[in-house]
């Protein structure tokens, strides 16, 4: 079985041969570290640690386009205001040897009126031809026929309009400008059936990604009855859309808690959530229960890495082999890898995880794995 049927397959909770072995890709940061730890320069994750591809990332553009000029306004030793590709003006950190791990301040958003909307349309052209390569029939051949999943990731509601407007002022338009905020989810809806209407002529898109992140720590971002009323709609309408073109899978993708959401992302047509992330009080074993035929990635403690063998063997063995018997389980880290995480930690992580995804029951550390670097 290769690693594209694995993926879907697991996802729809059909027979497999072992789960998928797969991580999210390991940011810059994390692989500074590890290369001065002896991880070999050059050498990539999924040969160094034996992993199978995770997807393919599909040949065209469903993004900004084109994206706003990134320059700097001022800054000086510690902190830089900038304008980034969406258009905001920012103040970080002028030091970014660690992006992703960083906590951004965000001063302006580009959409403060419908004006502002109405130019940021002109950005979301489904009809512009330079979102896809000239050559995309024949990239499509390759990608028909590839061993891997290939997936869109897809910013979406609530992820596209806290990017147009700033997250405060996006909460504040579903009671000050709802119909601005109606408006705003339409077209976001029908710019991405407009991009993909025209994919889907020559590729095989096996998985859809929903960027939203609308979850905190604890609960949702957006109200169960808000998302009922504003978005529910939109995402019935575009996943029957990906469904009836051959999508195998859609999920959602949704750090923080999503809580009360699960169960209407689940009537609206999605197959799953990723990544479930502990640290805000995700439960997989009770939303199995709960959900059991709802796929779920993740699930692994990113800080229980960082600790010793024997946090990480009962962080894993507490959780995953329950999981893979219920199925509809990819596991990986819960998020990114921290580059606190040693390599020596990962490297016994994924060893076990190799382990586990054969069948075997493995020992705590004491007794196994005591070669490893």
């Amino acid at each position: 079985m290769n690693a594209r049927e694995r993926f879907t397959r697991t996802l729809k909770f059909e027979a497999i041969d072992r789960i998928p072995l797969v991580e999210w890709p390991i940011r810059e940061a994390t692989m500074r570290e590890w290369i001065a730890q002896g991880y070999p320069a050059g050498v990539t994750p999924q040969e160094f640690f034996s992993l199978d591809t995770l997807w393919l990332p599909a040949p065209f553009n469903i993004r900004i386009m084109p994206p706003f000029e990134e320059k700097i306004i001022e800054q000086d030793d510690n902190y830089k205001i900038w304008v980034d590709g969406l258009g905001a003006l920012r103040k970080d950190f002028r030091d970014d040897r660690n992006p992703g791990f960083v906590t951004r301040s965000w001063l302006r958003h580009p959409v403060e009126n419908r004006d502002d909307f109405l130019r940021m349309k002109k950005r979301y052209d489904f009809s512009d031809p330079l979102r896809f390569p000239v050559n995309f029939k024949e990239l499509s051949a390759g990608f028909n026929e590839a061993l891997a999943p290939v997936i869109i990731s897809i910013p979406f509601l609530f992820w596209t309009a806290r990017d147009w407007l700033g997250f405060e002022n996006l909460c504040l338009s579903f009671y000050d400008d709802p119909g601005l905020l109606h408006e705003m989810f339409g077209f976001i809806t029908d710019f991405a059936i407009g991009t993909l209407e025209k994919a889907y002529r020559h590729l095989r898109i096996d998985v859809i990604e929903l960027e939203e992140d609308m979850a905190y720590k604890g609960a949702p971002m957006v109200s169960p009855g808000m998302f009922r009323e504003f978005m529910f709609p939109h995402y019935r309408r575009f996943i029957d859309f990906a469904k009836g073109n051959g999508t195998d899978i859609v999920m959602v993708d949704c750090d923080g808690n999503p809580g009360g959401l699960i169960p209407l992302w689940i009537e609206a047509g999605a197959d799953a959530m990723s990544p479930c992330e502990i640290a805000a009080g995700v439960d997989m074993i009770r939303i199995r229960k709960q959900y059991p035929g709802f796929g779920l990635l993740g699930g692994i403690d990113k800080r229980e890495l960082s600790k010793d063998r024997k946090s990480i063997y009962r962080e894993v063995m507490s959780k995953v082999p329950k999981m893979i018997e219920k199925g509809g389980y990819i596991p990986h880290v819960d998020h990114a890898v921290p580059f606190d995480v040693p390599l020596s930690n990962y490297s016994y992580f994924r060893k076990l995880m190799a382990e586990v995804a054969s069948g075997a029951m493995p020992g705590p550390p004491a007794e196994k794995f005591a070669s490893i670097p």
